[in-house]
C-alpha cells in the first residue's frame, strides 16, 4: 500500500511514530502515578500525606502545560519531546537518592510531573498535523486509544512491580520504558527549523504577548468560559479515573490491580470506538453518552462486589474512554489552534488527576468509598446538566 493510500485511511508513518512514543511516555508516567501512594505507604507515610504527594506531582504536570507551546517553539517538537522525556527520567533518578522519603518523593514527582506535562501537550497537539483534516477524529482516537492502553498496562503493572521487586529495580524499569520512546521521536518528528516552517498559525495563536483587538479578547474570554463548562464533566470524569487508579475501586477490595485493569482496557475500547465515529457523530452527544455510562457505573460501584465489580469497572472505563475521545474532538473543533486545544484538554485531564489525590485521601479516610463514589456521580450529573444548558444557549459550541 502506498503512502498516499495509508494517509487516506488516517494512518501515516508520522502518526504511528507519535503513537509509539506516546505509548511509552504515558506508560512510564502511569507507572509512577499508580504507585505513588503505595511507595508512600512503604515509607510509612499516611494515606493523606501520600495522596498529597501525588497531588504535588500533578501540580507539576499542570503548571508545565501552559508553557509547552513556548518550549515547542523554542526547541522544536523533537527537542521539546526529548526534554520532556529527560525530565521524567530525571524524576526516576531523583527517586533513588538517599534523601528523606518525603523529600525524595516530592522532588522526583515534580521532575516527572513537569516532564509529563510538557510531553502530553506537545504530543497531543502534534496529532492533527500527521493526518488529513478529514481524519482528525480517527487519528485522535487512535492516539488516545493506544496511550490509554499504555496507561491500562502501566497502572496495574506498576502496582504489581512495586510490590514484587526492589524499588531500585522498579525505577530501572521505568527508565527503560522512557528510553524506548526516544527512537521514534528522533526518526519521525520535526526539529526546530521544520517546526518553524510548518506551524506558523499555531505559534501565532499561542503567543501570550501578541497584541489583539478588543473583539478578539472578548471572543477569547467567551471561548475560555465555554470550554471550562464543556470540559467540566471531563474534569470530574478524570478525577474519578485518578481516584480509582490511585486508591482502588474500594477500601476492602483485594487484588485492586485486576479491577483497575478492567476499567483501563474498557476505556481503551471506549476511546477507539468513540474516536472512530467522532468524525460522523456529534462529539457533544458522544460526551453525553459517556457521562451517562460513567454515572451508571459509579452508582453500581458503590454497591457492587466480587466478580460483578469487575464488570462494573468495565462499564466505568467504557464511559470514561468515550468522554476522553469526545471531549478531545470538541477541543480541536472549538478551539482556535491545535496547541491551545491540547493545553485545554490536558490541563483538565491532569487537574482531575490532581484533585483525585486529595479527594481519595480525604474521601476514603473520612467518608468511605461508597459515599465518595456517589459524590463523584452526583458532581458528574450536575456538570452534564450545565453542558446541556450551555449547548442550548450557544448551539455552535
Amino acid at each position: 500500500m502506498s503512502n498516499s493510500q495509508i494517509a487516506s485511511k488516517g494512518v501515516t508513518p508520522a502518526l504511528l511514530g507519535l503513537v509509539w512514543s506516546g505509548m511509552f511516555g504515558f506508560s512510564a508516567f502511569f507507572f509512577s502515578y499508580s504507585t505513588m501512594v503505595t511507595i508512600g505507604g512503604l515509607h510509612h507515610l499516611s494515606a493523606v500525606t501520600a495522596g498529597t504527594v501525588l497531588t504535588v506531582m500533578m501540580i507539576g504536570v499542570i503548571a508545565a502545560q501552559p508553557f509547552a507551546p513556548w518550549v515547542g517553539r523554542t526547541l522544536g517538537l523533537r527537542g521539546a519531546l526529548l526534554l520532556a522525556l529527560g525530565l521524567q527520567l530525571l524524576g526516576q533518578i531523583v527517586g533513588l537518592l538517599a534523601l528523606s522519603p518525603l523529600v525524595t518523593l516530592v522532588a522526583g514527582g515534580l521532575c516527572g510531573g513537569v516532564g509529563f506535562g510538557l510531553f502530553v501537550v506537545l504530543a497531543n497537539a502534534a496529532v492533527p498535523q500527521t493526518v488529513p483534516p478529514a481524519r482528525i477524529g480517527r487519528a485522535l482516537g487512535l492516539f488516545g486509544g493506544f496511550t490509554s492502553l499504555a496507561a491500562a498496562i502501566g497502572a496495574p503493572l506498576g502496582l504489581w512491580l512495586v510490590g514484587t521487586v526492589p524499588l531500585w529495580a522498579f525505577r530501572t524499569v521505568v527508565c527503560v520504558t522512557l528510553l524506548l520512546a526516544v527512537p521514534t521521536v528522533l526518526r519521525y518528528l520535526p526539529g526546530r527549523a521544520a517546526a518553524g516552517r510548518t506551524q506558523p498559525d499555531t505559534e501565532d495563536s499561542l503567543s501570550a504577548a501578541s497584541p489583539r483587538s478588543t473583539v478578539r479578547v472578548r471572543r477569547t474570554f467567551a471561548e475560555t468560559l465555554s470550554l471550562i463548562i464543556m470540559f467540566l464533566p471531563f474534569l470530574i470524569g478524570m478525577m474519578t479515573f485518578g481516584l480509582i487508579v490511585g486508591f482502588g475501586p474500594g477500601e476492602n477490595v483485594a487484588g485492586a490491580a485486576v479491577f483497575i485493569l478492567s476499567m483501563q482496557l474498557s476505556a481503551v475500547v471506549g476511546r477507539l470506538v468513540a474516536g472512530n465515529i467522532a468524525d460522523r457523530v456529534s462529539p457533544f452527544l458522544l460526551n453525553l453518552a459517556g457521562i451517562g455510562i460513567v454515572v451508571v457505573g459509579l452508582v453500581l460501584t458503590a454497591i457492587a462486589g466480587g466478580t460483578f465489580l469487575f464488570i462494573v469497572m468495565g462499564i466505568v472505563g467504557l464511559g470514561l474512554g468515550t468522554m476522553q475521545s469526545a471531549s478531545l474532538v470538541v477541543a480541536f473543533t472549538v478551539v482556535s489552534s491545535p496547541a491551545r486545544a491540547s493545553v485545554a484538554w490536558n490541563m483538565n485531564f491532569d487537574i482531575g488527576l490532581a484533585i483525585a489525590g486529595v479527594l481519595g485521601g480525604v474521601g476514603f479516610t473520612y467518608l468511605g468509598d461508597t459515599a465518595t463514589f456517589l459524590l463523584c456521580s452526583a458532581l458528574l450529573l450536575v456538570a452534564g446538566v450545565l453542558c446541556c444548558i450551555l449547548k442550548l444557549l450557544r448551539p455552535q459550541v
